[in-house]
């Protein structure tokens, strides 16, 4: 569990929602892929040592599942956040016209 919270740590899901401002260090990002990947190898060793191969990809494709998941969480939860601040941005527009024209 350590492991793969370390590799959570270390994920760019931040990269998968989508925006207009560029990314500032990519040489970075790519460092972060790398220690990102050097935890997984060590992850996928762990599994082969302790478990057998047929359990070890089981339990590394449930963990794939699990990012998988929470990355999607986060994308809706991005989604969400820009809705609700559009609407609040038209009922305060809708209040200063409906000010405005009293």
């Amino acid at each position: 569990m350590k492991l793969f919270l370390a590799i959570l740590s270390f994920s760019t899901t931040r990269c998968t929602i989508y925006s207009n401002t560029p990314l500032e260090n990519l040489s970075t990002i790519k460092k972060i892929f790398d220690i990102q990947n050097a935890y997984i190898e060590l992850l996928w060793r762990y599994l082969l040592y302790k478990y057998n191969f047929e359990r070890s990809v089981i339990c590394f494709s449930n963990l794939i599942r699990c990012l998988f998941a929470i990355n999607e969480a986060l994308v809706e939860a991005h989604d969400f956040q820009w809705y609700t601040d559009t609407i609040d941005s038209l009922v305060q527009q809708t209040q200063q016209t409906l000010n405005f024209n009293d």
